[in-house]
C-alpha cells in the first residue's frame, strides 16, 4: 500500500531533495532504467523529468511504501527488465530469422528456372528410375517456392512441385568425369534414369571461349542386353544432370 507524502524540497535550491533514509542511490541509474521502473510500479513523473528528479521520485517510492522489502522490489524490477530483454532478444531473433528466410527466398528466386524453360521434374515420391521426367516450367512462385510445370508428353494438366522437385538441365559446361553418377534422359524417351559416365568426356571450345561438352557417353542402370552387358549410350549433355543429392549439395544457396 502506498502512502503518498508531499515531496521534500531543498530549501537552498527549491529542487526535490533525495531521501536520506533510502540506502539505494538511484542517482547512479541511467534515465531509461528509471523510466522503466516508473512504468513498472506506476510511479507518477513528468515525461521530460531530468535524471536527478527521476531518481528522487523513485527513491520516494521506497520511502512512501509501508513494509517495503527493498530486495524484493528491486528483484521484481530486475526480473521485469530481464523479461523485457528476453522479449527484445526473442523479437530480434524473429526479425533475424525472417530476414534470413527472405534472403534465402531471393537467392532461390535468382536460381529458379524461368517460364518456358525445360527442366527435370520429380513426379513420383519414389526414387526409382523414371520418377524424374522432362517438363517445361509454366511459373514459379517466390513466396511459396513452388513451380507449376507441364509434362512434355502431356500438356493437358499442370503439376505443382516444391523447389527441390525441379532441377535445371545441363549447359554443357558441367564437370563430369568418367565414373560420375548422373541422371540422364534415356534415348527416345522423356524420362530420366540413373547412369554412370562410362567414357571420359570430350571437350571443345564454345563461341564464348568456354569449354563445353556436347554429349556424354553413359551406361544406364538396369540396361543390360541379352548377353548381360550394359551398352554405352550417347546422350546430349543438355539432358545429363547430377543426381539430386549432389545437385542440391553443389548449390548451397538452393
Amino acid at each position: 500500500v502506498l502512502l503518498p507524502r508531499p515531496p521534500q524540497m531543498s530549501k537552498a535550491s527549491g529542487r526535490l531533495a533525495y531521501p536520506k533514509t533510502v540506502a539505494a542511490d538511484f542517482r547512479n541509474v541511467n534515465s531509461q532504467s528509471l523510466f522503466d521502473y516508473a512504468d513498472f510500479f506506476a510511479v507518477e513523473c513528468r515525461p521530460d523529468a531530468p535524471p536527478a528528479e527521476l531518481a528522487c521520485m523513485i527513491a520516494r517510492h521506497f520511502e512512501t511504501t509501508l513494509e517495503v522489502d527493498e530486495e524484493a522490489v528491486l528483484g521484481g524490477f530486475l526480473d521485469a527488465c530481464d523479461g523485457k530483454k528476453n522479449h527484445a532478444d526473442a523479437h530480434r531473433v524473429q526479425l533475424g530469422t525472417a530476414s534470413m528466410v527472405q534472403a534465402h527466398k531471393r537467392k532461390r528466386a535468382k536460381q529458379a528456372a524461368r517460364a518456358g524453360e525445360q527442366v527435370a521434374a520429380k513426379v513420383s515420391r519414389s526414387d526409382e528410375n523414371g520418377s524424374w521426367i522432362l517438363a517445361s516450367v509454366q511459373s514459379y512462385s517466390r513466396e511459396t517456392e513452388t513451380y507449376d510445370v507441364q509434362d512434355e508428353d502431356d500438356v493437358s494438366k499442370l503439376i505443382r512441385l516444391a523447389f527441390t522437385g525441379v532441377m535445371r538441365l545441363g549447359s554443357g559446361s558441367e564437370i563430369f568425369t568418367k565414373g560420375s553418377r548422373v541422371l540422364a534422359i534415356f534415348p527416345e524417351t522423356t524420362s530420366f534414369y540413373k547412369a554412370v559416365v562410362s567414357k571420359a568426356p570430350v571437350w571443345s571450345q564454345g563461341r564464348d571461349g568456354t569449354s563445353i561438352c556436347s554429349e556424354l557417353i553413359l551406361k544406364f542402370e538396369d540396361d543390360e542386353d541379352e548377353t548381360g552387358k550394359t551398352p554405352h549410350r550417347r546422350v546430349p549433355s543438355r539432358y545429363v544432370i547430377s543426381v539430386p543429392e549432389e545437385y542440391f549439395d553443389d548449390n548451397p544457396e538452393l
